[in-house]
């Protein structure tokens, strides 16, 4: 009796299982009949559309002359730049003893290659950030004289009377701290904390304090260490 009843149940599992799998076989078939019948159809709307949308034919003109001249770009016509070959010529002028050395030169690599507006713009730049040494040598300004391909001329004055110090002295951080006399670039870091000054010192520094020569410099910070 149980053997049928198990019997029976294998049958109706196994009736159910082949049911299920044709009904999602079928509707299987049925989906990829539908989904490639609207790709057939979208196919035929995009050509339609291709069709109708298709450039119109260019026309290509034949024996025409063209009297436009061959663009160039600007920055290349006729402009005139440093050549390796280019004389360069450097004049430096001194104030003190108002006389002028002139030194024939190679030009520099920076400067081949630059046109007139270039060096002008080098000339500028350099003002802006000189080396600490030609501040120190008292370097009022640099200029372009002659401007060629075959030459080139700058010029350089000095004025060391307009050196008004050498050094300046002031707090950063708490601390005594001296600069060069481009005020931007610094001489010497020291380990003299502001607060252990004398008020009068600390009164002073809070402006800053202009140093003539090293001498008087390592006299002053001699005198805030005793």
């Amino acid at each position: 009796m149980k053997l049928k009843k198990a019997y029976i149940y294998l049958t109706s599992f196994l009736s159910l299982t082949v049911m299920f799998s044709g009904c999602y076989y079928l509707s299987y078939k049925h989906a990829l009949r539908e989904f490639n019948k609207a790709a057939v159809e979208r196919s035929e709307e995009l050509s339609d559309i291709g069709q109708n949308n298709s450039p119109s034919p260019v026309l290509i003109a034949e024996n025409i002359p063209d009297n436009r001249e061959e663009s160039i770009p600007v920055d290349k016509q006729g402009a005139e730049i440093i050549l390796p070959s280019t004389n360069y010529i450097l004049e430096i002028f001194d104030a003190k003893t108002n006389k002028v050395e002139t030194q024939e030169l190679n030009p520099p690599g920076y400067l081949v290659g630059l046109s007139r507006e270039e060096v002008i713009t080098y000339l500028s730049d350099y003002m802006n950030d000189m080396p600490l040494s030609e501040h120190n040598k008292g370097l009022l300004s640099y200029e372009l004289v002659n401007f060629s391909a075959d030459q080139i001329v700058l010029r350089k004055n000095y004025d060391e009377t307009q050196i008004a110090f050498l050094f300046y002295v002031v707090v950063k951080n708490g601390y005594v701290v001296v600069f060069n006399s481009d005020m931007k670039s610094i001489f010497s870091y020291t380990h003299i904390e502001a607060k252990n000054l004398p008020e009068k010192d600390r009164i002073d520094l809070s402006s800053g304090i202009y140093i003539n020569s090293k001498e008087e410099l390592f006299g002053l910070l001699e005198s805030y260490s005793s």
